[in-house]
């Protein structure tokens, strides 16, 4: 995942405003707009950022330094200017982790286009997204593997054996941690009349392909078969997520 590039991240354009605005309009700018930083510009080139932490920087400085300091608000915004890290589009997400560790933002250069911005923020967001569908597959299979667990009354190690030999398509397994969703779908289906049936509040059908179709969006993922995770059915995963993990809940 750190080797994916900084481009996949959604990262709006880093908007500036002229070195000699005051830090009044400046600080008003960032308030009504809802930024963080904004760019500082001379002769329409990007010389650096401020922030709302070099700002503060700058009201305890000249508190120090000059006799009067009133007037601040009133002084050109470049007294604030901080000099902002930088990445580029194709550098990856271990560069962004490493700056923002100690910065709030960084900036990300582009071959063509204008400047853009990444905060400490966009990156948890990227990160949650990223990894959110991995987490709630695990925790559904532990929660499908628990259910099994707890209905089944026979030898369980035995009845995964019988089963996988009689299969031709499954691996021979005698374990339910080394179980595929096809292990699942099957094993729940076989012995549906032996607790199953009166643990769930669906038919057998529905349970059938809500966890078949859990492993096919389970396969994709965990083996990069998809170019974009939009072709993730994540209404499936957060459904069969809140199904399984809810039942189990509520019957331990």
């Amino acid at each position: 995942m750190v080797l994916v590039p900084v481009s996949e991240i959604d990262a709006p354009e880093f908007k500036t405003v002229p070195a000699d605005t005051t830090i009044r309009e400046a600080v008003e700018e960032m308030l009504s707009k809802n930024y963080s930083q904004l760019g500082l510009t001379k002769e329409d080139e990007l010389i650096g950022a401020v922030s709302f932490k070099s700002i503060a920087r700058t009201v305890l400085v000249t508190e120090e330094l000059y006799d009067d300091p009133r007037k601040l608000g009133d002084r050109a915004v470049e007294t604030a200017v901080e000099r902002p890290r930088t990445v580029h589009e194709d550098d990856s997400l271990g560069d962004l982790f490493n700056i923002l560790g100690e910065r709030s933002y960084v900036l990300v250069k582009e071959q063509e286009g204008p400047t853009r911005i990444i905060t400490d923020y966009d990156l948890r967001e990227f990160w949650r997204q990223a990894t959110e569908p991995f987490l709630l597959i695990e925790e559904t299979e532990l929660a499908i593997r628990e259910i099994i667990h707890s209905e089944f009354t026979g030898d369980l190690a035995e009845a995964l054996r019988e089963m996988t030999e009689e299969s031709e398509h499954l691996e021979t397994v005698d374990a339910i941690t080394d179980c595929s969703f096809g292990h699942y779908v099957q094993f729940i289906s076989k012995h549906w009349s032996e607790g199953f049936e009166s643990y769930f509040d669906q038919r057998p059908d529905f349970i059938r392909n809500l966890i078949k179709r859990l492993g096919e969006n389970r396969n994709q993922l965990f083996h990069f078969r998809i170019d974009d995770r939009d072709e993730l059915d994540l209404d499936i995963i957060q459904f069969a997520h809140g199904y399984f993990t809810s039942l189990h809940r509520n019957s331990a």
